[in-house]
């Protein structure tokens, strides 16, 4: 699927189809360690306890400093959101799953957060929303093999 062009670069998402169960594709959805497998942009990913609401991490970009983030939401199976705080804001990913005709859909929908937003994404984002395709293909291709 494409991105659509009313996005903005404070504010975007991509969905694309899994051939796979949701509880196989959650699993490898949440499992926070191998995040680096399929989004480019990673050396690592850490998360200092199991996965659920509250559970903290660290993000470590290939370019950029090392990044804390927390879950802020969670829907078992279907969707959860971590926040990054970052100057006057905060990074919000929010990922879901949902059951379309015999597929998964996955959902990653990025937002930037507070007074800064518009610049974060000048700076961030529009490289973002670049690789954005490139990642959630490695993830669908990756998570069909689970």
């Amino acid at each position: 699927m494409a991105l659509s062009n009313k996005q903005t670069n404070y504010h975007f998402h991509y969905s694309i189809l899994v051939n796979n169960t949701q509880e196989k594709v959650w699993n490898f959805l949440t499992n926070v360690e191998r995040w680096k497998e399929w989004d480019t942009a990673l050396q690592s990913s850490t998360l200092s306890e199991h996965f659920g609401l509250g559970a903290k991490g660290i993000l470590i970009p290939k370019k950029g400093p090392k990044l804390t983030f927390y879950i802020s939401k969670i829907i078992p199976d279907t969707s959860y959101t971590f926040v990054t705080k970052m100057p006057v804001g905060t990074l919000e990913i929010k990922r879901t799953l949902k059951n379309k005709a015999n597929q998964i859909e996955f959902t990653d929908d990025i937002r930037f957060t507070g007074f800064l937003k518009r610049v974060f994404g000048l700076m961030l984002g529009g490289g973002f929303k670049k690789v954005l395709p490139e990642v959630m293909q490695n993830f669908k291709e990756l998570a069909e093999q689970e």
